[in-house]
């Protein structure tokens, strides 16, 4: 019985081996066939022990895994790649992020326009986006509210309202408390939204300034069998498309082998490049060859509608356009920069020498500048070079073109106010406040 007894034990103890289903036929066996003998049940103890110690562990089978587990473990995985991913739902500073909501706005169908108070850049200055029929939701903290301004009662019944000058004054007044008010208690939208100067282009920097107005003409060359006419077009009073060139730097085109005044230039597409236009690429569809978008205000024109449909061999207009002209200042959206001096310089900007200006026509002002520089350097020393009245700009409308000796001064001494301002900060950051603290009293002792 004894022996009986340490069978069950040492099979019990062998439990979590390979041996074990082996142990326990054995074992099943032995209590059937009970022995009477103690030394036969210590060999056979021996024997036992030895195959339970002998067992490799690289022989057992590996653990089973779980997949629930393994899925949970995906999930987190690309949760948190998606969340890295992910813009912060917070950055009023963030002008992509910004034109990023400002963009939802722009299906009519979604939203119709608003007074300048209560448009679609004072919602998205605030964190709003737009979620289809007029609805708005924050990105952050995604309250919803509907926007109702474009309708009225008359006689009892609702009637949509098209022309925003009609919209009542009170109700404006009411969204533009709603604006800030609608966002959560806790919501940092509510407690801070973008700057007034979040809208402006970037043409603060010559070269770039260049470069993104090739990049915009070549988008626009390649739809040149849709583009109108030169007399389809109408321009601002003064501006002369044969002065623009003459300001252009030489090697502008050089890419193609032109120089300016030399090779085939499309001007219709220098035009509208220098007036904030470029090939449109739709979201899904990819780029549109028979229209042109802004990337500011994100209007985008269908190009056969303002060319003439048949024209003669003389050049005499048979059959007119859709539309009898196209202004590439009038039709981009009322608030934005390109035509808007306000959008571009803010409510209360900083005095310069182009404050006031819509983004075209500081685009005028750096090409005239340029020139201007450009030309003095290659004057001989102490010489001043002859210049025409076509290349001083000097036009009958003179918009953009007036730019003398005052101006180029003007601008040299900002340039020279930003880059002592940049060299202040590169200092400040290798100055101790051991250092600051002796330079002060370096000064008192001076001053005593």
């Amino acid at each position: 019985m004894n022996a009986t007894k340490r069978k069950f034990n040492t099979l019990i103890n062998g439990i979590g081996n390979k041996s074990t289903t082996t142990l326990a036929s054995n074992s099943s066996k032995e209590v059937n066939n009970v022995p009477t003998d103690d030394g036969d049940s210590q060999t056979k103890k021996r024997r036992v022990s030895n195959n339970s110690s002998n067992t490799d562990a690289s022989d057992m089978p590996p653990p089973a895994r779980n997949p629930l587990a393994s899925m949970k473990h995906k999930k987190a995985a690309s949760s948190t790649t998606a969340a890295a991913a992910e813009p912060p739902k917070y950055a009023p500073w963030d002008r992509e992020q910004f034109l990023k909501r400002l963009k939802s706005f722009s299906n009519l169908t979604d939203w119709t326009p608003k007074p300048a108070r209560v448009n679609e850049v004072e919602w998205a200055k605030r964190g709003w986006v737009c979620q289809k029929s007029e609805r708005v939701r924050c990105c952050l903290c995604n309250v919803e509210i509907l926007v109702k301004l474009n309708r009225k009662e008359v006689d009892g019944k609702e009637q949509p309202v098209y022309v925003a000058e009609k919209i009542e004054e009170a109700l404006v007044d009411k969204y533009v408390e709603l604006i800030v008010s609608s966002h959560d208690e806790g919501c940092l939208w509510r407690k801070r939204g973008c700057d007034d100067s979040i809208f402006r282009l970037p043409l603060n920097h010559t070269g770039t300034t260049f470069r993104i107005l090739r990049e915009r003409y070549d988008e626009i060359s390649k739809r040149s069998e849709n583009l109108p006419y030169m007399f389809n077009l109408r321009t601002p009073p003064g501006f002369d498309i044969d002065t623009v060139l003459g300001h252009l730097p030489p090697n502008f085109f050089a890419s193609d082998g032109l120089q300016n005044g030399e090779g085939p230039v499309n001007k219709v597409a220098l035009l509208m490049a220098l007036f904030g236009w470029q090939g449109h690429i739709h979201d899904r569809l990819g780029p549109q060859l028979g229209s042109v978008s802004c990337q500011a205000c994100f209007r985008v024109l269908g190009l056969w509608i303002f060319k003439s449909k048949e024209v003669n061999e003389a050049g005499e207009v048979v059959v007119g356009a859709a539309m009898s002209c196209l202004d590439p200042v009038k039709e981009h959206r009322d608030y934005c920069p390109w035509q808007n001096a306000i959008s571009q310089n803010g409510k209360g900007p900083v005095k310069t020498s182009t404050t006031g200006m819509a983004g075209w026509e500081i685009i005028l002002r750096i090409l005239q500048n340029d020139h201007l520089l450009r030309s003095r350097r290659e004057s001989p020393v102490g010489k001043a070079r002859p210049v025409t009245p076509d290349q001083a700009g000097e036009t009958d409308g003179g918009i953009g073109t007036d730019v003398g000796d005052d101006d180029a001064m003007s601008i040299r001494d900002e340039e020279d106010k930003k880059r002592w301002a940049r060299l202040r900060r590169v200092k400040s950051l290798f100055e101790t406040k051991g250092g600051k603290k002796l330079q002060r009293e370096k000064s008192k002792s001076s001053r005593n």
